[in-house]
């Protein structure tokens, strides 16, 4: 089909499996096909990698989903093989978003003997992807959908598929491990490079530090400015395609592993622009250095958000804060919340997720 004006045409037809399917996280088998379990079976879970509760007379497997928890692993696990229908629906002991109750179908393994399921509540029809094949070049065709598609997260038994080739499947993966193996090298290489062009030590090492500040103001804005664009690009194709490559993917499927640090080759075509940016006003020496602690900054965010994702319960406070924060900004609000590594820049732009769990006005 040929080109047409924004957000009218498409450059191809849209694959019918995409037009109608039921909604993300709607599973509904009948009662037949769910497994009968009686309490005496369920109390024995009660542990976090075995890890059984009841809600509205179904029966879930969290085990898989303790470690992604906003409010943080500790929060559920005094409840681990008991009743958390009261828990989970009260606003007093900790808001659920829709996500969290979409999400909860997933790990569904039976029903509570003797008990009276709650009515499935009713969904509406919208766009979703057949995770079975390639998703990237799917992806394009929820249109309008697209933002609320992606913001109902999915946990995926093994990383999805993102293309036909395996040759582009390889680059679309990335280990947590790669980032510091291929960086560290590189600032190290670039921070010796501004000694050899004549900077003093003193100066290098202010300049680094410069650069390493820079970039938590940084990472602000590229991920407020730059990832979070979902909206503004739901007129078009390749826009959503773009953005879910760059960010759309991780708040779809926000623990896999795979998908959640930057590749190497789009790190370095970001790297680009700050670097010519930071010419402007510096020196090449300076401009250097500062570069080296702008990615030493970066790595540090990296691995940071890898570990908020994939740690149980962090080993400092300020890991396990930001780790309860960020959840949040996965699964209650992802217009607030931008910090990954502190919260500074949040509070300066007003954009803090509140703390009491009670609603707060976004910013404009």
């Amino acid at each position: 089909e040929a080109c047409r004006s924004l957000g009218t045409r498409r450059l191809v037809k849209a694959p019918q499996e995409l037009t109608r399917m039921p909604p993300l996280g709607v599973d509904e088998p009948t009662g037949d096909s769910l497994k009968v379990f009686e309490w005496s079976e369920i109390k024995k879970h009660d542990k976090e990698n075995d890890a059984w509760v009841v809600k509205d007379g179904e029966v879930f497997d969290v085990s898989k989903f303790l470690k992604e928890h906003p409010g943080g692993s500790t929060i559920v696990l005094p409840h681990l093989g008991t009743d958390i229908t009261e828990v989970f629906s009260s606003d007093d002991v900790h808001v659920h978003s829709q996500a969290a109750h979409s999400m909860m179908q997933r790990y569904r393994i039976g029903i509570l003997s003797g008990a009276k399921r709650k009515a499935a509540p009713a969904h509406q029809e919208m766009k979703a992807l057949d995770f079975s094949k390639p998703i990237v070049m799917q992806i394009g065709y929820l249109g309008n959908n697209y933002n609320d598609f992606i913001h109902r997260p999915q946990v995926l038994d093994e990383p999805a598929r993102f293309f036909e080739s395996d040759f582009l499947e390889i680059f679309s993966r990335t280990p947590w491990y790669v980032v510091p193996l291929v960086w560290l090298p590189v600032i190290t290489g670039m921070f010796l490079l501004s000694l050899k062009m004549g900077l003093t030590l003193v100066s290098a090492v202010l300049f680094f530090s410069g650069g390493l500040f820079a970039w938590t103001l940084i990472e602000y804005v590229l991920h407020r400015f730059l990832f979070h664009l979902d909206e503004w690009v739901q007129f078009n194709y390749w826009a959503i395609t773009l953005h879910f490559l760059i960010h759309g993917v991780h708040h779809l499927l926000p623990m896999d592993p795979m998908r959640l640090v930057f590749p190497p080759v789009l790190t370095f075509i970001l790297l680009i622009p700050f670097y010519s940016l930071f010419r402007v006003f510096l020196n090449a020496p300076e401009a250097v250095c500062f570069t080296a602690g702008g990615l030493l900054g970066y790595v540090g965010y990296d691995l940071t958000h890898y570990y908020l994702h994939h740690s149980g319960t962090p080993f400092l406070s300020h890991f396990s804060s930001m780790k309860t924060y960020h959840l949040a900004h996965h699964y209650k609000d992802p217009l607030l919340g931008y910090g990954i590594t502190s919260k500074l820049w949040d509070y300066v732009f007003d954009t803090m997720l509140p703390a009491d769990d009670k609603p707060k006005q976004k910013s404009n």
